[in-house]
């Protein structure tokens, strides 16, 4: 995995415990990209620098 990050220099973070518990760094190109967009969107045009726990439309837990 590399250490690309998503937007404005922000790590992304995956839990795939689905319950906070397993929070691990990912690569912006292992996400989807319709969830990266989601997450992009987050970022820029909803202003949050930081966000303890997203659940994006796959499902899955990311935080930034």
């Amino acid at each position: 995995m590399s250490d690309t990050t998503l937007a404005c220099g922000t790590q992304i973070q995956i839990d795939r415990s689905g319950v906070g518990h397993c929070w691990k760094n990912i690569a912006a190109d292992e996400i989807p990209a319709a969830v990266r967009q989601e997450i992009e969107g987050e970022i820029y045009d909803g202003g949050q620098d930081t966000c303890p726990d997203y659940v994006a439309s796959n499902g899955l837990h990311y935080r930034w």
